[in-house]
């Protein structure tokens, strides 16, 4: 078999685990996107940071049809709010709901679980290896 070149098995580890974790988070009524969103609010919030609309566009290089299509699924599910800022009156900060919070951690356990069926093949330290070669690629981008 060909060798495949790096960024090609990246691009093909990245789709598998698209595919599997919008499969796995099927069964809570929940896409990945929606996910990393909902995630996104939850860090910024600890932060104590503000999010708006246009931060998640920028955050995830999305155009705003996209994070508007997003964030009215997110709420409608009950999953966000959209409050008035008190920073930026034109602008609506996102909340995490108590709903929100929840799925945030049914959605985390799943995405877990698919970690480990991912990485099951690899012994402890090929893990280690494997995340300390992704982490020196990542803050190299």
């Amino acid at each position: 078999m060909k060798q495949l070149k790096i960024g090609k098995m990246l691009k093909i580890v990245s789709n598998y685990m698209d595919k599997d974790v919008n499969n796995c988070l099927a069964d809570i009524n929940i896409t990945r996107s929606q996910m990393g969103i909902l995630v996104y609010i939850q860090i910024s919030e600890c932060k104590g940071i503000e999010v708006n609309q246009v931060d998640i566009e920028k955050e995830f290089n999305l155009k705003n049809p996209t994070v508007t299509g997003l964030l009215n699924r997110l709420e409608e599910k009950g999953y966000i709010k959209r409050v008035k800022s008190e920073k930026d009156k034109r602008y609506k900060k996102l909340d995490l709901t108590n709903s929100g919070r929840e799925i945030l951690e049914k959605g985390k356990s799943k995405a877990e679980e698919n970690e480990e069926k991912l990485l099951k093949i690899l012994t402890k330290n090929e893990t280690e290896e494997l995340k300390r070669i992704l982490t020196k690629i990542v803050n190299n981008i």
